[in-house]
């Protein structure tokens, strides 16, 4: 049997859509190993991906610096490069996927494997593209007409149809600090709120959150909040704090740049909700089966990015910045027992909740149930050497 990688050197929130692509391989080719490589940093998490065998870390850092040291003519960092890729590649791959159309991961994807496929399977100089690449290159550049999932482009990119059942991420087994093993201790409703994003112009004005919090709490005497972000929102949570009434004070749990991200998963997996942007944490969220809230800004879009699987909600902006945010709206939606029936209008906003078919996720407003047909035509538009419905032989090739 051969052995397999898969390359995927994007953020936390790509690496987590890689994870349908990586059930898919490992359930269908039958790999003798299946190993991953990623961004150092995000190497905690992916060792709880299910069906990888071994997590390779990508150290990005050192790359820039062999690079920018050999733009200076340094000749040993070139030696040093040499044996830091032997180190990574030993022994050598039957066949790599990579997902990230980036050169540096096509030069790897080549170097580490004797078949690529995804970026970079016509050459490694070569500037063709397969069809799935092709594909997600028009999404980036004109990102309203997609229905496809990134997740399930991600998969078709493989050359392998998405799984039959939603993928979920390990819960490893680990303590948390002291003061938050009270998450999810008892009942009531759990909310996680993520109060920043990767990007500035995702984040939710403070002001917001802290209208969201308070209006929650009241409105809920049982609930708790805890507040989520890195070492670089401590700020934005300190100051959401600060805006708070003292009487919430006492039912919130600051989570801000204190745990690390095997701890994180553990927090979100004890949540009832996690609700924020577009932002790696969310989609790390719906990977451990907890339901996810969304409020897509900017270049946020639903049906690209939208949290993996059945039952999430997404409040899409209409326009950038909003004018309003459906605060009240929300809670109503968060409260009720029949979210499916609650279809609340707001000026600059439209809804959306997530469904999961043979062709992966996607979204659709409070009560339809139009799965687009034009995911279909797409994926028999990329599927181009390997009938639709079916997953490409890789395996078979060698």
């Amino acid at each position: 049997m051969s052995r397999a990688l898969v390359i995927q050197l994007a953020r936390l929130g790509d690496l987590i859509q890689t994870l349908p692509a990586i059930t898919a391989l490992a359930q269908r080719h039958g790999f003798a190993a299946l190993d991953l490589l990623c961004a150092a940093p995000l190497a905690p998490v992916a060792r709880w991906f299910p069906g990888i065998d071994r997590v390779i870390e990508w150290d990005g850092a050192s790359w820039r610096r062999y690079a920018e040291q050999w733009r200076s003519g340094g000749v040993r960092s070139l030696d040093e490069a040499r044996r830091s890729m032997d180190e990574l590649l030993d022994p050598r791959y039957d066949v790599v996927f990579n997902l990230n159309q980036h050169p540096r991961a096509i030069l790897v994807a080549h170097l580490a494997g004797r078949e690529v496929v995804g970026a970079g399977e016509t050459g490694p100089l070569s500037s063709d593209l397969p069809p799935w690449g092709r594909y997600l290159r028009g999404v980036a550049r004109n990102r309203r007409g997609n229905r496809i999932h990134l997740a399930d482009a991600f998969c078709g990119l493989c050359g392998v149809t998405p799984p039959a059942v939603v993928p979920r991420l390990t819960v490893p087994q680990k303590p948390v600090p002291l003061d938050l093993d009270a998450v999810g201790s008892s009942t009531g409703v759990w909310v996680a709120v993520i109060v920043g994003a990767g990007a500035p112009e995702r984040c939710m004005p403070i002001a917001v959150w802290i209208d969201w919090i308070t209006s929650f709490l009241d409105g809920c005497p049982t609930g708790g909040v805890v507040l989520v972000g890195s070492g670089t929102e401590r700020e934005r949570a300190a100051a959401i704090q600060d805006g708070l009434p003292p009487v919430c004070l006492s039912r919130i749990w600051d989570a801000c740049g204190r745990t690390d991200l095997q701890q994180l998963v553990v927090l979100l997996a004890r949540c009832t909700w996690v609700i924020g942007a577009d932002t790696g944490p969310l989609h790390l969220a719906a990977s451990v089966g907890t339901k996810v809230m969304g409020w897509y800004v900017a270049r946020a879009r639903v049906h690209e990015t939208g949290p993996y699987g059945e039952g999430h909600w997404i409040w899409q902006a209409d326009r950038n910045p909003p004018q309003t945010w459906p605060v009240r709206e929300s809670l109503t939606l968060l409260a009720s027992l029949e979210a499916e029936a609650a279809s609340p209008e707001v000026d600059g906003w439209s809804l959306w909740t997530s469904r999961f078919d043979r062709w992966g996720t996607f979204y659709v407003t409070p009560g339809a149930d139009d799965n687009a047909p034009e995911r279909e035509e797409a994926w028999n538009a990329c599927s181009i050497g390997f009938p639709l419905g079916k997953d490409r032989p890789v395996a078979q090739s060698f």
